[in-house]
């Protein structure tokens, strides 16, 4: 039996003996299957379908959460692609004479600009050839080695001065001096030159070796040797290959120059220009030119902002906040086809599309008459809260005023980004809600595991219909732990 100890413990632990369940001491234990009703619990099938329904009710709204997080964090993945200038509309850079040259703008361009651009010379990578054979393939021209240096050769000076990169050493089998052989041999070696084989005027066969790259730069220094080492500079031989650009004919200098290594020269804006290749950076800021002929007269180089890259940045902003809207509008937004929307009345949810919706709204940059807002760009609020947008008033507004339309597009982006960061992140009110329900649900399937315990009407071991009182039970269920336990069922 029941000691007053532990009846006098109990009671100090949940407050009045009496009050513990809501029963009146001299109520019947029947009258704990009828207090669905009251508390939401009992054994009834009623308390367990009551259960059942606000648990589908609880998950109906956690699935509409995460449907309207999923949303938002899709939203923000497009803004995150819009919130700088040059993502918006990136400047692009046209040439007036392509023919001449063309234009491409980089990330690096800073602002809009006007040049003339006038390309006198052309950047040309120096070509040798060697003296005529018989056959290509078969015709031996010796063995040995070839050593090849890339660098500058000042003709004023008549001196050659090594590039940064090394000389490279080729090594040609006597069974492999063919020109067909030595080719391959300098191709495989990447010593800074390209060889060919190519046919000579009148017949017979001739070595071609050609620069890989062009400019005074990259001017060609080619050494022979024998097979023991020895220097070849005669006209026999690897020797018939050697090129030094200080030497005389005959005497090392046996290959013939048929193509010079020169700069290209242009001028922009009259100032000269000198480039070692035809695909010229650093003239104008940002931008690379790719030289194709001299002109007899300037080129205009047009660097703007992109209108067509600034109206489908408009398109992607515009149609990315329209499907979080519908989203929002299907989740939240009463109509005769959705009666009764999950997030209807929800304030958390309501709080920040409103605040998306307000940034949209109010967005601005510029002032007195260089101000801009989004209704100027042609994007406007429908009904619905979706946005439109008039392609031809954005086209005008842009060209009014390309810099502060596509500053303005990426503030905006970026503002409204920051609000999705806060708004949807694990400290945002939405992250607390989606907890608070996740607990809900917990403590319902919590309820209804103990309810369906008492299905089969009996609790604490006595009837359902027993006309015994709560007082009288406690004092002859001879545990503890039953009480404990009838308690713990009333505190959920």
């Amino acid at each position: 039996m029941l000691s007053v100890s532990a009846i006098g413990q109990y009671s100090s632990m949940y407050g009045s003996l009496y009050g513990l369940t809501g029963l009146s001491q001299t109520n019947p234990l029947s009258s704990v299957y009828s207090m669905g009703s009251q508390l939401g619990v009992g054994a009834s099938a009623t308390s367990l379908y009551a259960i059942s329904r606000q648990k589908e009710s609880y998950q109906v709204k956690l699935s509409s959460y995460g449907q309207l997080k999923s949303s938002f964090e899709t939203f923000q993945t497009a803004l995150d692609a819009l919130n700088t200038g040059q993502e918006v509309s990136p400047f692009k850079a046209t040439s007036s004479t392509e023919s001449v040259l063309t234009a491409a703008a980089s990330k690096d361009v800073k602002a809009a600009g006007s040049y003339s651009v006038n390309v006198t010379q052309l950047a040309t990578a120096q070509t040798l050839k060697s003296g005529t054979v018989a056959d290509a393939d078969s015709t031996i021209v010796g063995g040995g080695s070839l050593k090849i240096q890339v660098g500058t050769y000042n003709s004023n000076l008549n001196t050659f001065t090594a590039g940064e990169s090394k000389e490279v050493t080729v090594t040609i089998g006597t069974g492999n001096g063919t020109l067909g052989g030595i080719a391959n041999a300098i191709n495989n070696a990447n010593a800074g030159v390209k060889a060919s084989v190519v046919a000579a005027t009148g017949g017979g066969f001739q070595l071609q070796l050609t620069a890989t790259n062009s400019g005074t730069e990259n001017t060609l220094k080619i050494s022979a040797f024998d097979v023991f080492g020895t220097p070849q500079t005669g006209t026999t031989g690897l020797g018939q290959l050697a090129f030094d650009p200080t030497a005389a004919v005959g005497s090392g200098k046996n290959l013939t120059q048929t193509t010079a290594a020169q700069n290209a020269l242009l001028t922009v804006d009259g100032t000269d220009v000198v480039s070692q290749s035809n695909t010229v950076s650093g003239a104008i800021n940002g931008v690379t030119l790719s030289l194709a002929t001299t002109g007899a007269t300037a080129v205009t180089v047009d660097v703007n902002r992109d209108v067509a890259a600034f109206e489908a940045s408009a398109k992607k902003f515009v149609e990315a906040f329209n499907t979080l809207q519908t989203t929002v509008n299907t989740l939240s937004r009463r109509s005769v086809e959705n009666t009764n929307p999950p997030l209807a009345n929800d304030s958390v949810s309501a709080r920040l599309t409103n605040q998306v919706r307000e940034a949209i709204a109010t967005a601005t940059t510029g002032f007195g008459t260089s101000r801009v807002t989004l209704a100027d760009l042609g994007i406007t609020r429908k009904a619905d809260n979706t946005l439109a947008l008039d392609t031809a008033k954005l086209q005008s507004a842009f060209n009014a005023n390309p810099e502060g339309a596509t500053t303005l597009l990426a503030n905006t982006a970026r503002t409204v980004s920051d609000i999705v960061t806060r708004g949807t992140g694990a400290t945002s009110q939405l992250n607390f809600a989606t907890q608070n329900i996740e607990r809900s649900i917990q403590g319902l399937q919590t309820q209804r595991a103990v309810l369906q315990d008492y299905t089969n009407l009996t609790a604490f071991g006595m009837s359902a219909t027993s006309d015994y009182s709560l007082f009288t039970y406690m004092f002859s269920s001879g545990t503890a732990a039953s009480i404990a336990r009838y308690a713990g069922i009333y505190q959920l």
